[in-house]
């Protein structure tokens, strides 16, 4: 009977482990509708599977596939590689969720839409497009607190009010001390009405602050000329500081 023991439990794990491998990835979603993940035209298992719908939120993923990676588990983390794709655009990023809310990505590709993005993200009614570009991205109670790589905003236009097209930007963020403020250095793609360089800082405790030098170009709209003016008076090289700062 003791030699028996071995044996049950041996023949008890690979159970499980082939329930765990083989659990249909549709029983896991359908139990995710209360934290507002919405699912259709599910497939595969928890290990690996696909979409032909998803929400989480308020945002539409489009189509979306992934796969987990079984060894970092051994160390208490979460990796899978995840595709999205929608009919306007994409994004594909190897996340790893750590203990504490803290989560790591890295090889971070997308364009969408800004209309995509969360609305509390962007409100005034803006239009454009986002492409990212991150080898990292660190996030720690959904605030960025490490990032590597640039965030461009094309063919920006808005607001609502009085829409103008105002061009594309461009964030190229480099490595953070741990502890220290994220920074970005803030500047224009030279297709829009107004040169713009400045930087941007993301500090740990969730305090925002944008430092930036605005100048319009021969041509500008006279609204945006005006708007300016209300701003500090020009430098030798006629351009303009604007401060913008916050917490979220």
């Amino acid at each position: 009977m003791k030699r028996a023991w071995p044996l049950a439990l041996l023949g008890l794990s690979a159970f499980l482990l082939f329930a765990i491998t083989t659990l249909p990835a549709s029983v896991v979603l359908s139990r995710l509708t209360d934290q507002g993940v919405h699912a259709g035209g599910v497939s595969g298992t928890l290990w690996r599977g696909e979409a032909q719908v998803m929400q989480v939120g308020p945002v539409m993923l489009g189509e979306v596939k992934w796969r987990v990676h079984a060894l970092p588990l051994l160390i208490a983390r979460v990796s899978v590689d995840i595709e999205a794709r929608r009919t306007d655009g994409f994004a594909n990023a190897r996340l790893s969720l750590r203990p504490g809310g803290k989560i790591d990505a890295r090889d971070i590709a997308a364009s969408l839409p800004l209309t995509a993005l969360p609305p509390q993200l962007l409100q005034g009614g803006w239009r454009g497009a986002i492409g990212v570009r991150l080898d990292e991205l660190s996030l720690r109670d959904g605030w960025p607190t490490q990032a590597v790589g640039t965030v461009d905003v094309m063919d920006l236009s808005g607001p609502a009010q009085q829409p103008m097209d105002l061009g594309s930007y461009r964030i190229s963020f480099l490595a953070a001390t741990e502890g220290e403020a994220l920074a970005g250095a803030l500047q224009d793609a030279g297709d829009g009405p107004l040169e713009v360089s400045g930087n941007l800082r993301l500090q740990p405790d969730r305090n925002y602050e944008l430092n930036a030098l605005l100048k319009t170009r021969p041509g500008a709209p006279p609204t945006l000329t005006r708007s300016l003016e209300f701003l500090s008076p020009p430098d030798e090289q006629g351009r303009r500081e604007f401060s913008m700062a916050g917490s979220m």
